[in-house]
């Protein structure tokens, strides 16, 4: 048995096994042996026919066929054990020729990962701050949300409250948007729906109808209709002019439990350190872990980003179906998109994913993190009183997935830890200085 092989890139090699001229020999008559027993063959008893008559009588690629099935996986295995190679997930085989025997597989072999010098990486967080400007704006839309409202008879201005029924098509004339009774404040710039939206019902009035096109907005609820052209039916139910209220105790007092407007911006001031806090963080998280996958080497074999890319797929299909009520394929007509196109479109979602997702784990590994069947219970316990789902989340597939998330949790946890390190000295060293 003579074996050969060749790298075909990163992870990945062709493993060629070609047996010598006895062991072809006897692998092409047992072959043969074998399929003259199923077949009639003129002029011999089952199983008696040999080789070169079957060969002419059902052809090279049926022969082929034959010792695939019956010495492929053995010769495989033995070759990889001869070799000493490890593969990934079982070989494939891709060609068998038969003069010699020769066979030809694709050997997928485990992914490589290289962390780098992670230990020694350091980042100082940006602080969480809150502006004088943010709070006014919060007070605004306080006032705003106060407003008493007047219906009046006359066209419509910017700062108005206004009662529509709206219709919404496509380019391609399907209709996403049907709504009766809108209700919505003509605010000057506002993007609702689309820039521009507002603009056209200033100066229409109760009874008018409109119809014009707009480009949907950037962050428009469905993604798929993000930046594109639609067209607009608007007709104005009712017209109302607004009165905002005065900046003062009694609007504290009419926004909530608050005895003075002081108390209020108190309170909106505190409310948004913590939001700016939870966005320091998330900013952060998203930056030490970029700069750390960065700095790591990894190499992958391809049908580990096939598996990934497949997984994107399933869960894309999932979400058409839960939000638009459209199967794969009708979603795919509408778009004008084939099945392809939108494997493309997601392949640098699933090349980044997978390579996050092994560079956490090669940092659990170098850490030791583990995950207790303790942690996982209580892990499953909280998510099953949000979602009553504690049968399913307990399957053994299930199990694992949630286990592997906590995993990747406590490696993010990590890196964090180990990018905040001296912190706490360097701030104390700024305020001696």
């Amino acid at each position: 048995m003579k074996i050969t092989t060749e790298s075909l890139g990163p992870c990945q090699l062709a493993l060629t096994v070609e047996l010598d001229e006895e062991q072809s020999r006897q692998s092409l008559r047992r072959v043969a042996r074998q399929l003259s027993e199923q077949v009639n063959i003129p002029g011999y008893r089952r199983g008696k026919a040999p080789y070169d008559v079957v060969l002419r009588r059902l052809g090279e690629d049926v022969i082929r066929h034959q010792i695939a099935e019956t010495l492929g996986a053995n010769t495989l295995q033995e070759a990889l054990e001869q070799t000493g190679i490890t593969p990934y997930v079982p070989g494939s085989l891709e060609e068998v020729s038969l003069s010699p025997v020769t066979f030809k597989f694709t050997i997928s072999l485990p992914p490589v990962v290289e962390l780098g010098n992670y230990r020694d990486y350091r980042l100082k967080p940006r602080k969480a701050r809150v502006f004088r400007s943010e709070i006014r704006e919060a007070l605004e839309a306080i006032r705003e949300q106060n407003a008493v409202f007047e219906l009046v008879q006359r066209p419509a201005a910017l700062n108005d409250g206004v009662a529509i029924d709206v219709i919404g098509r496509t380019a391609d004339g399907v209709e996403f948007l049907n709504q009766k009774n809108m209700r919505l404040l003509l605010e000057d710039g506002s993007n609702l729906l689309a820039a521009g939206f507002v603009e056209e019902l200033v100066g229409m009035a109760a009874g008018d109808e409109k119809t014009f096109t707009l480009t949907l907005a950037d962050d428009f609820p469905r993604e798929d209709l993000r930046g594109k052209e639609a067209e607009f039916t608007v007709k104005i139910l009712e017209v109302y002019e607004g009165t905002v209220p005065a900046l003062d105790d009694d609007l504290a007092r009419a926004a909530g439990n608050f005895n003075s407007l002081q108390e209020l911006e108190a309170h909106l001031e505190q409310r948004l350190l913590e939001r700016s806090r939870q966005q320091v963080e998330k900013e952060y998280q998203e930056r030490v872990l970029k700069d750390i996958i960065e700095q790591a080497r990894v190499e992958y074999p391809p049908i580990l980003l096939e598996a990934e890319l497949e997984s994107l797929v399933q869960e894309f299909e999932a979400i058409v179906k839960r939000d638009m009520r459209l199967s794969l394929q009708d979603y795919l007509r509408v778009q004008g998109l084939t099945l392809e196109t939108l494997r493309e479109e997601l392949r640098p979602q699933a090349e980044a994913r997978l390579k996050r997702g092994l560079v956490l784990g090669e940092v659990v590994k170098a850490e030791g993190i583990e995950v207790n069947d303790e942690e996982l219970d209580a892990y499953i316990e909280r998510l099953s009183a949000v979602l009553g789902e504690r049968a399913r989340l307990d399957s053994e597939e299930t199990r694992n997935r949630l286990r592997n998330q906590l995993l990747a949790d406590k490696a993010i946890k990590r890196l964090l830890e180990i990018a905040r390190e001296g912190e706490e000295e360097a701030d104390s060293e700024e305020e001696e200085s």
